[in-house]
């Protein structure tokens, strides 16, 4: 079981601002199927201005038990640090508009 994480300000819709500055984090299980269920949304203590960019660690730290995140934006060094440092998969969803979708369009990559 997988679970992953997508970053929102409205728990409808992926936030346009880098993937730490969600408010919240809509948290799916991804079964070895592919089904998937929603079975959490966790604020983001660090959402909106909390977040410094490239500060991944806090994060992570919220996160710890996510192997994959998905937002429509992420800084390239936090990309890197989430793959090489952490060994989770982030993914950029730059033209996906709703949680529904990012779900879907995350199948590839899993």
């Amino acid at each position: 079981m997988i679970k992953v994480a997508i970053g929102s300000n409205d728990k409808i819709h992926l936030s346009d601002n880098h993937f730490g500055m969600s408010k919240y984090f809509i948290i799916f299980e991804v079964d070895e199927n592919n089904s998937y269920k929603k079975v959490e949304e966790r604020e983001n203590p660090y959402g909106g201005d909390k977040h410094k960019h490239a500060e991944a660690d806090e994060i992570i730290e919220v996160l710890k038990d996510c192997q994959v995140f998905i937002g429509k934006a992420m800084g390239k060094e936090s990309q890197r640090r989430i793959k090489e440092e952490w060994n989770k998969t982030p993914i950029v969803a730059k033209d996906v508009d709703t949680v529904e979708e990012a779900i879907v369009y995350s199948k590839k990559f899993l």
